[in-house]
């Protein structure tokens, strides 16, 4: 199949990397050169505009990071629908508001393409193994006309009703996940103020039922840190990034490890190893 690919990072890089190692004649376009390069080394022909991505192609992928940056592959001068084909499939797999994937699907429907929501459950190490889990927005015919096509790179295809149902799905899925991250860590907090030794909690709350489902969310921090951390009216004190209480390559317990000091490197967080939702 010819397809077009369009946003080469962390997430589409692997996803299209994939489907030109599956067979498929896959041209690609990022706004980074760097991460274009990298599509390239493995097959992927690159175009220099969303509409060179798409003018050839019989399905339209995106992985983009904003509904911002949907709008401009799509609806600009050169953007997919400048050069989209009648009867193309165009599928969305980023994760944004499902009005913004509506009012680019009314300007495709005018140019006789279809449309599907289709964000996607898993990380890089998924979308470039074929084990992402899809949740799907859209017309049952479209669906089912994708699905080869979405089985090259997932396990699963849920489709869970009209066109932007995938993206509301995806971002209750999102909010329910960093909710357990966010309790897990405040629960953490009001045990310690209970006088519990931080590291004994940690390993002990997952022997309880009612914190299994996020206990794998929370990291082990120092006794004096903690302690630090809930004194003096429980306020949270910053931590520069030079002196992380975290062990290397752990998670910070906060609610927004990509944006937090006290993380030893971006993370989105994961609840546990039985969520559906990975970032």
């Amino acid at each position: 199949m010819r397809i077009g690919f369009v946003g080469l990072g962390t997430m589409g890089g692997p996803m299209a990397r994939r489907l030109a190692a599956q067979g498929h004649q896959v041209t690609g376009y990022d706004v980074a050169a760097t991460r274009a390069a990298q599509a390239r080394e493995a097959g992927v022909a690159l175009a220099t505009s969303p509409a060179g991505a798409a003018e050839h192609a019989e399905a339209v992928l995106s992985s983009l990071p904003d509904p911002a940056a949907l709008r401009r592959a799509y609806l600009d001068a050169d953007g997919v629908l400048s050069t989209v084909k009648a009867g193309a499939a165009l599928l969305d797999l980023s994760t944004v508001d499902p009005d913004t994937w509506r009012e680019v699907a009314a300007a495709a429907r005018a140019r006789g393409a279809d449309c599907l929501d289709a964000p996607v459950s898993g990380g890089p190490a998924e979308a470039g193994t074929g084990k992402l889990v899809f949740l799907v927005g859209g017309d049952v015919a479209v669906v089912e006309r994708c699905r080869a096509l979405l089985m090259t790179l997932g396990t699963e295809i849920h489709h869970v009703g009209p066109l932007g149902s995938g993206q509301i799905v995806k971002i209750v899925n999102n909010v329910m996940s960093m909710g357990n991250v966010a309790v897990a860590a405040e629960a953490m907090v009001l045990g310690v103020k209970a006088g519990m030794d931080p590291q004994r909690l940690f390993t002990s709350c997952p022997r309880a039922g009612g914190a299994r489902t996020i206990s794998s969310s929370v990291s082990p921090m120092s006794s004096r840190e903690t302690s630090r951390r809930t004194s003096a009216s429980g306020s949270r004190a910053r931590t520069s990034r030079s002196r992380s209480p975290w062990p290397p390559g752990s998670r910070c317990p906060c609610w927004w490890p990509p944006r937090c000091a006290r993380s030893t490197r971006p993370r989105m967080p994961r609840v546990s190893a039985s969520s559906t939702w990975r970032g």
